[in-house]
C-alpha cells in the first residue's frame, strides 16, 4: 500500500458532515478544511465547508432532468436539505441517530422513515445513508487529489462518545459499504474538538495561559443536531515538560437530544395554530413543518433582533385549492428562545434528575430523551465526578452565546467555581479537524490522550436460587486495547449446534468493576445492548455425547476500539471457540457468527497438505520450490493475503512446516524456503499459547546446524532470528551474539541481516552491547551503506527496550559518545539517525537511564533541523508512556493480526 500522504478526518454528523486534512509529511502543518462541491438547484454546483447529512430521491421527472449533471439515485448536500423543506416525505435524514438505535434492523431499508411518497423497494437502511454520505466525501477527495488516492491515506472517521459497541461496528460497516479501507479508525468526538482546540494552541504559553495553572480538569460539551455528548478530561501538569499528560476520565450515556428536538419542539407549539387546539395535521403536514422549523430555528440563532420579531410559517393545505390549502401562522422570537432557555437548558440545582417520563418525542421512529433538559443530564453526569475547571463547546447547537453562558453559568453555580471557558471559534468544523490531527498523531507516533473502554459492558447470568438475574462484568471500563480478559462463571455452559443467546449491558458509571465481578442488576445504572449471539458447531474429529458445552468468555478491544467477544470450550477434549456478534435484529432470526479464524477446517487442511506436498516432493524444473512461489500458492489456497493471516492460522501452518524439517537436506531451496517460512509463521517469536515450545524445536534446529552452509543460507537465518529474537531467553540471545562476534570483529564489511541481528538481541549482557557500539560505531564511518549500522545502534542504545528489562539498558554516556561520532552528518537525508536518537534519548523518568537534559536539548535542536516533528522530539523532551504503536515500529515489520504485545 501506498504512503500516505495525509491525514484525512470525516465528521459523519447528524445534521452535517465536514471533512479535514493533514499533510503527513509536513512539520507542524496545521489541519485544513475540505471545501465539499455539491449541488445548490438542479444545475447549480457550489462549495461548502460542510456536507449536510440529507440525502434525497429525485422524482422520476427530476431524475430526467438531474442525469446529465448529478448522475442518478440519491442526492446529497445542500440541495437535499432544500428539498427537505419542499419534498420531506423524500428525504433521508438523521441516519446517524438511527445507527445508535437499538429497537430496529439498522441493515433494512425503511429511510425515509414512514414516507408514503417512495416506494418500499427504493427506501434505504441507515447504514445505507450512512455509506452514501461517506462515498460522497471519498469521491470529492479524488477528484480534486486523484494523485492522492483517498483509500491511501489515513482515515478516521468520528462516532458520539456516547455511541456503544454495536453503533461503532455498524458505523464501519458503513463505511466498508463506502469502499473505505480496513484501516479506517474510530475517534469519540469530544476527544476530536479536544484534540483540535489543543492544535490551536500547541504552543505551551498559549496552552496554559487557556488552563488552570496547575492542570485540572475540562468538559467538553459537544451537542449537535442529533446527540449531547459529555466528556470529562483531566490535564496533569508534569515537572519538567511543558506540555501536559491528558486522559479522558469519563463519558455521558447515549442522549438522543440534540438540534433535532428543537426543531421538533418548536413544531410541537406551532401545530395548534395550524390544526386548531386539541388537533393534528396529518403526516405530510407535519414533515412540512418540522421541515420548516428546522430552518426557522437557523434563521432566529443566526441572527439577533427584537424579541418581538415576528416569523410567519405558511404550510400546504389538504384541499385541491391553492389559496383555500394555504395554512399560515406565526411566532415570536421571544417564543423561540423561551423554548430553547426554558425547554432545554433551564436553570436547575446540582442535584437535579433527568425527569423520567413515555411522553418523550419519538417523531420520525426515533426514541428521543425522556428529559428535554440538557442541564439536567449535565448535572446528573457531573454527579460525583471532580470540578471543571474549564469548559470546550462544540456543535452546531451550541453557535448561540446565551445558551453558553446559560450552561456556563449554571455549572458555575452547582460547583461554586465559574469554569473558564475555552475558545473554539469553529463548533461545526473542529471536530474533523481534530480527527485528521488525531490521524497525523498516530502516524507519527506521538503523545495522545489517553482513553481506554468509555463504558464497563456486562453479561446477564441467573444463579441458583436467586429470582432476579445478575450482572458480570466482562469489559472493565477504562480498558485498553488488546488486552484480553477471560471471565468464568460456575455453570456457564453453551448449547450445541442452535443458536444462543447472551442478554448485554453497559453502564458509564461503575469504574470500579474487574473483569468477572459479580453486580446486582439495578436498572437505572445500567442500560440494555442486543443481546449476543452464535452457533456453536463442533468439529467433525470433536466427540461429544451432550449438548452442552462448559465454556468460558474471552473479550478485549480491538485497535480500533471494537467490542472482540469469544465462547471457549473448557473441555480439554474439544480445543475450539465461538464468536460471539451482536443480534441487530428485533426479531429471533438468528444471526451465524463467521468460523474463527475465519476459514473452513477443509481449507486450513487443504494449506497445510499444500506445505507437505512441497517439501516432500524432488525439486521440478516446471514447479521450483521457493518461499515467495509457497507463500503465493496458500494465499490463493487461504483466500487472504499472508498479512492477514492471524496468530491462530499462522500457528496452525507452522504445526504442519514442522513435520517437513526433516526435508531441509533434499536441497538448498528446501532449507532456505523453510527457514523463510518458519520466520513469518512463528514471528516475533512469542504472543500465542504453546510458543515456548515451538521456539524450543527450532532451537534445536539451530544446534544441529545448517544442512547446507554457505552465504545462501546463512543470511536467512540471521532473517529468521532477528524476526523471532522476542521469543529467545537471555542464554540463547547470547549464545547466538557470541557465535557471531569473531566474525563482527573481523569482517570489513559485514551482512547488513547480522548486523541487524545483532541490534535486536536486546537481552545480551550490557558488556557485549558496549563492544557492539563501539564497533559499529566505528565501522560506519567508513561503510559505503551506513544505514544498517545506524538502525542496529539504535536497537542497542534504545531506552525503552521491547522485550528486554532495565537491566539490559546501557549506561548514558554510551549516547554522548554516538552523538558526539554522528551529530556531524547529515541527518535529514539520513532517517536512520533521527530514529536512532529518538530511540537512544528517549525520557524513561528513570535517573540511571535518562539522559543529561543539555544533551538532549543538542539533540533535539539537530532533530529539529532534520524536520523532525515536535510531537516526536516531545518524546525525548518529556515522560511520555510507550504504546503500542511505538513497540510494534521496533520490528520494522508487520506482526500476525490479533498478537497482544506485552
Amino acid at each position: 500500500m501506498p504512503t500516505p500522504q495525509f491525514s484525512i478526518g470525516i465528521d459523519l454528523g447528524t445534521t452535517n458532515c465536514a471533512l479535514a486534512y493533514l499533510p503527513l509529511a509536513t512539520p507542524d502543518a496545521q489541519t485544513q478544511v475540505f471545501p465539499i462541491p455539491q449541488w445548490e438547484s438542479h444545475d447549480r454546483l457550489a462549495e461548502s465547508t460542510t456536507l449536510p447529512s440529507f440525502l434525497y430521491l429525485p422524482t422520476a421527472a427530476e431524475s430526467a432532468q438531474l442525469q446529465a449533471a448529478n448522475g442518478k439515485g440519491w442526492i446529497v448536500g445542500r440541495f437535499a436539505r432544500k428539498r427537505a423543506g419542499e419534498a420531506p416525505g423524500r428525504i433521508a435524514h438523521s441516519a446517524k441517530s438511527w445507527l445508535g438505535h437499538h429497537a430496529v434492523d439498522r441493515t433494512a431499508a425503511f429511510l425515509p422513515w414512514a414516507s408514503e411518497e417512495i416506494p418500499h423497494e427504493s427506501k434505504i437502511s441507515p447504514i445505507r445513508a450512512s455509506a452514501l454520505l461517506l462515498n460522497y466525501l471519498r469521491g470529492a477527495w479524488d477528484t480534486r487529489f486523484p494523485e492522492s488516492p483517498f483509500d491511501s491515506q489515513e482515515i478516521t472517521i468520528t462516532v458520539p462518545a456516547s455511541f456503544d459497541a454495536v453503533a461503532q461496528r455498524l458505523t464501519l460497516d458503513a463505511a466498508a459499504e463506502a469502499g473505505f479501507p480496513k484501516t479506517v479508525r474510530l475517534l469519540e468526538e469530544p476527544q476530536a474538538a479536544f484534540y483540535r482546540w489543543l492544535e490551536a494552541h500547541a504552543d505551551p504559553a498559549a496552552l496554559w495561559s487557556q488552563l488552570p495553572e496547575n492542570g485540572g480538569n475540562v468538559l467538553v460539551i459537544d451537542i449537535g443536531g442529533g446527540t449531547s455528548d459529555f466528556s470529562l478530561f483531566e490535564i496533569t501538569r508534569q515537572s519538567g515538560p511543558p506540555l501536559p499528560a491528558i486522559r479522558r476520565v469519563a463519558v455521558s450515556d447515549h442522549l438522543l437530544l440534540g438540534g433535532d428536538n428543537i426543531d421538533l419542539a418548536i413544531a410541537h407549539t406551532l401545530e395548534p395554530r395550524f390544526a386548531g387546539k386539541g388537533e393534528t395535521l396529518a403526516g405530510s403536514q407535519w414533515q412540512d413543518l418540522v421541515a420548516r422549523c428546522r430552518d426557522l430555528k437557523e434563521l432566529c440563532l443566526a441572527t439577533g433582533g427584537d424579541p418581538a420579531e415576528e416569523f410567519p410559517v405558511s404550510l400546504p393545505g389538504r384541499g385541491s385549492s391553492l389559496f383555500a390549502g394555504t395554512l399560515s401562522a406565526r411566532i415570536a422570537r421571544h417564543e423561540i428562545t423561551a423554548i430553547l432557555l426554558d425547554g432545554f437548558y433551564p436553570e436547575c440545582p446540582a442535584d437535579a434528575r433527568p425527569v423520567e417520563a413515555d411522553a418523550a418525542l419519538k417523531e420520525w421512529g426515533l426514541p428521543y430523551a425522556a428529559d428535554s433538559a440538557v442541564t439536567r443530564y449535565l448535572a446528573n453526569f457531573l454527579r460525583d465526578l471532580p470540578p471543571a475547571d474549564a469548559i470546550l463547546f462544540n456543535g452546531g447547537s451550541l453557535y448561540p452565546e446565551s445558551l453558553r453562558q446559560r450552561i456556563q453559568h449554571q455549572i458555575g453555580t452547582w460547583q461554586n467555581n465559574h469554569p473558564h471557558v475555552l475558545e473554539n471559534p469553529e463548533p461545526d468544523l473542529a471536530v474533523a479537524r481534530g480527527a485528521a490531527k488525531f490521524g497525523g498523531i498516530l502516524h507519527h507516533r506521538s503523545a495522545r490522550i489517553q482513553a481506554g473502554a468509555a463504558r464497563s459492558i456486562y453479561l446477564e447470568v441467573h444463579q441458583a436460587g436467586k429470582e432476579k438475574p445478575s450482572l458480570v462484568c466482562i469489559l472493565p471500563r477504562g480498558a485498553e486495547p488488546q488486552v484480553e480478559f477471560q471471565i468464568t462463571h460456575p455453570g456457564l455452559e453453551l448449547r450445541l449446534n442452535r443458536p444462543v443467546r447472551f442478554q448485554t449491558w453497559y453502564s458509564t458509571r461503575h469504574d470500579k468493576d474487574q473483569a468477572g465481578t459479580l453486580v446486582p442488576l439495578k436498572p437505572a445504572d445500567f442500560h440494555k445492548l442486543p443481546p449476543l449471539q452464535t452457533t456453536a458447531r463442533l468439529a467433525e474429529k470433536s466427540a461429544t455425547t451432550t449438548d452442552r458445552l462448559p465454556v468460558h468468555l474471552t473479550t478485549q478491544l480491538t485497535e480500533l476500539g471494537l467490542l472482540h467477544l469469544e465462547c471457549v470450550s473448557d473441555d480439554p477434549a474439544i480445543d475450539q471457540s465461538w464468536p460471539l456478534a451482536f443480534n441487530l435484529r428485533t426479531d429471533d432470526t438468528p444471526v451465524l457468527a463467521e468460523t474463527h479464524p475465519g476459514i473452513p477446517q477443509e481449507t486450513l487442511a487443504t494449506a497445510n497438505q499444500r506445505i507437505i506436498s512441497q517439501f516432500s516432493a524432488h525439486l521440478d524444473p516446471a514447479d521450483p520450490l521457493t518461499a515467495a512461489r509457497l507463500l503465493k500458492s496458500l494465499e490463493t489456497l487461504l483466500g487472504s493475503p499472508k498479512n492477514e493471516w492471524n496468530l491462530m492460522l499462522v500457528r496452525a501452518l507452522w504445526t504442519t512446516l514442522k513435520r517437513c524439517i526433516p526435508c531441509r537436506v533434499n536441497s538448498v531451496e528446501h532449507e532456505e524456503t523453510l527457514l523463510i517460512l518458519a520466520g513469518f509463521l512463528l514471528r516475533p517469536g512469542y504472543g500465542a499459547e504453546l510458543d515456548p515450545a515451538r521456539i524450543d524445536d527450532l532451537w534445536n534446529l539451530h544446534a544441529a546446524g545448517v544442512a547446507h552452509p554457505g552465504k545462501q543460507i546463512q543470511l536467512q537465518q540471521y532473517i529468521l532470528w532477528r524476526r523471532l529474537a522476542g521469543g529467545l531467553d537471555r542464554q540463547r540471545q547470547q549464545a547466538l551474539i557470541d557465535s557471531e562476534l569473531p566474525r563482527l570483529r573481523q569482517q570489513k564489511n559485514s551482512s547488513a541481516e547480522l548486523i541487524r541481528l545483532a541490534g535486536s538481541l536486546e537481552r545480551i549482557d550490557p558488556g557485549t552491547k558496549t563492544e557492539l557500539v563501539h564497533l559499529f560505531l566505528a565501522k560506519s564511518a567508513t561503510a559505503s551503506y551506513a544505514a544498517p549500522y545506524f538502525v542496529s545502534l539504535g536497537l542497542l542504545l534504545n531506552r525503552t527496550p521491547l522485550h528486554a528489562g532495565p537491566e539490559a539498558v546501557v549506561p548514558p554516556d554510551l549516547v554522548a559518545t554516538t552523538f558526539a561520532a554522528l551529530q556531524d552528518l547529515d541527518w535529514k537525508s539520513t532517517p536512520e539517525l533521527p530514529e536512532l536518537f529518538l530511540r537512544a534519548a528517549r525520557v524513561t523518568d528513570h535517573r540511571t537511564h535518562d539522559l543529561p537534559k543539555p544533551l538532549r536539548k543538542e539533540i533535539a535542536r539537530k532533530l529539529e533541523s532534520a524536520a523532525v516533528t515536535a510531537f516526536k522530539i516531545s518524546r525525548i523532551e518529556q515522560f511520555i508512556p510507550l504504546e503500542r504503536a511505538d513497540q510494534t515500529s521496533l520490528y520494522g515489520e508487520s506482526l500476525p493480526p490479533g498478537l497482544v504485545l506485552r
